[in-house]
């Protein structure tokens, strides 16, 4: 899992590269608490362009982010998500606590 980021204004743009599944979740979750404690943000944009795969341990890394975000007044959303990952998303509900931008 390769981890990008930037900032623009108050919002923080992270593009995840590679899978979001079990064997990178633990690394995935330090290294995006690690951007929110860093980063005074409050938009957090997580660009999924480049994520080949995701699994419910993802969703469950999403979710936790989501709810430190949340804590600190700062909104999640989810951008340009592939297909495959679109569809895990749309299933699990994600969108109704995560809007999706395009």
């Amino acid at each position: 899992m390769k981890i990008v980021h930037k900032t623009v204004g108050t919002t923080l743009y992270v593009g995840l590269c590679g899978e979001l599944d079990e064997s990178t979740s633990v690394t995935t979750r330090a290294a995006l608490d690690k951007l929110i404690e860093d980063f005074s943000a409050t938009k957090f944009v997580v660009d999924m362009s480049a994520l080949k795969f995701m699994d419910s341990t993802g969703i469950g890394v999403l979710l936790g982010r989501y709810k430190k975000l949340k804590a600190k007044g700062a909104s999640l959303f989810i951008a340009s998500p592939t297909p495959t990952v679109d569809k895990l998303l749309t299933l699990s509900g994600i969108y109704d606590i995560m809007p999706k931008i395009v």
